[in-house]
């Protein structure tokens, strides 16, 4: 059995209207067997197996493909915990610290761990960066009416005061 000892190269894709996030990743230590997958929708989907020339040719092809359905490569790309989960496990992460005051070292399985609640009982959304986990509570709908720079800013002012109402903006150490 081989074990992985690099993680995955890791692109994320966004569409803005409506929200969808797509990943592509290329895996594996050897450069003449890697692996093509893709994320969307939180389902993991192995596209082929190759050298590391063929695999990335096919990773620039489904970029431009992807890029001509209108999405944009981004670091930050938020996603509910289901499907943040699927993405972690693809990138070979386990665990995760969280330090609770029943939990003082903080080590959590992946697969244990539920996610944080807002304030409410409101949900949480999380990006992963490649390194970090950042997790943020979800805000519910919201019409930004705006015609100007200035109306622009003050929408996002209160969307920033309202993220904040409903509970911390963490970032997450992870772990294998």
């Amino acid at each position: 059995m081989t074990t992985l000892t690099t993680h995955p190269t890791l692109q994320t894709f966004v569409k803005h209207d409506p929200y969808e996030v797509r990943h592509l990743l290329v895996a594996g230590d050897d450069p003449g067997a890697k692996t093509l997958s893709k994320i969307i929708n939180g389902v993991h989907i192995q596209i082929a197996v190759g050298t590391q020339y063929e695999m990335q040719k096919q990773e620039g092809e489904l970029m431009q493909q992807w890029g001509t359905e209108g999405f944009k490569g981004e670091q930050w790309a938020f996603e509910s915990w289901s499907r943040t989960l699927t993405l972690l496990t693809a990138m070979g992460y386990h665990a995760l610290y969280d330090p609770q005051p029943t939990n003082p070292i903080g080590r959590v399985l992946l697969t244990q761990w539920s996610g944080r609640r807002a304030k409410g009982g409101g949900e949480y959304e999380y990006a992963f960066d490649g390194n970090t986990l950042l997790a943020q509570p979800k805000l519910p709908p919201m019409t930004l009416n705006y015609t100007t720079t200035a109306e622009l800013a003050k929408a996002m002012l209160e969307a920033s005061k309202l993220r904040d109402s409903l509970g911390p903006t963490l970032t997450f150490v992870l772990a294998h």
